[in-house]
């Protein structure tokens, strides 16, 4: 997971020398946090709950370090702590972390999307599609049906106002570097943009490649 700072675990991750993310998918009939909570998952993932909440789960190779899994905990508790003081309505949370088998998860709990994306440095949006259009982002984008591969217009999404959408805006990114990121929705996906694959009701790949990533759901 390489998009913006991606949680400051990125910014650590790149000192302590890791390698590439987990595959293995996590299953869709499981509810994201209790999966997460048990560090059961090894696939680097973004999860919108249905509270507004975001729990964003970081797999990622642990090699050669100069820290130990304490050292890593207590650098992500202080960049946490930098944060929250300077942004005192944000709500974050180191939940766990855990290194075994040369692999570490991590798992942090975001009180809302604007932590999650203030806290990370990413044009995230996450909420209903009346307030992605009032909070100024662009929908005049292609979206296909997963169910029929149907297309469907700005003017038709907008009549689907209550209905919820991920935004992910993407920038900046290297044409040879393609990673993906698994979004876990609280509810059915019903339309995805280019660069994002459906692998299940509710659980999508999003690809991290420029431009706009959208997914819509119930």
């Amino acid at each position: 997971m390489r998009i913006g700072k991606s949680i400051i675990l990125i910014a650590c991750l790149g000192v302590l020398g890791l390698t590439a993310c987990g595959e293995v998918i996590q299953q869709d009939n499981q509810d994201s946090k209790e999966v997460t909570d048990e560090l059961a998952t090894t696939t680097t993932s973004v999860s919108v709950e249905k509270d507004g909440s975001i729990t964003n789960t970081i797999v990622e190779g642990f090699g050669e370090s100069y820290y130990d899994e304490d050292g890593l905990k207590s650098m992500i508790e202080t960049d946490i702590d930098a944060y929250t003081s300077a942004h005192e309505t944000a709500k974050i949370k180191l939940k766990n972390l855990k290194v075994k088998d040369s692999m570490v998860n991590v798992l942090i709990e975001y009180g809302d999307y604007q932590a999650y994306a203030g806290f990370n440095g990413e044009n995230f949006f996450a909420g209903t599609i009346r307030d992605a259009n009032m909070a100024g982002f662009d929908l005049n984008v292609t979206l296909r049906s997963v169910s029929d591969n149907t297309e469907i217009s700005k003017s038709e999404l907008l009549g689907m106002g209550d209905s919820h959408i991920v935004i992910q805006i993407v920038e900046g990114m290297e044409d040879t570097i393609v990673e993906q990121i698994r979004v876990n929705c609280f509810d059915e996906i019903l339309y995805v943009s280019d660069g994002i694959t459906a692998s299940g009701k509710k659980s999508a790949y999003m690809e991290l490649t420029n431009g706009y990533r959208i997914i819509v759901f119930k």
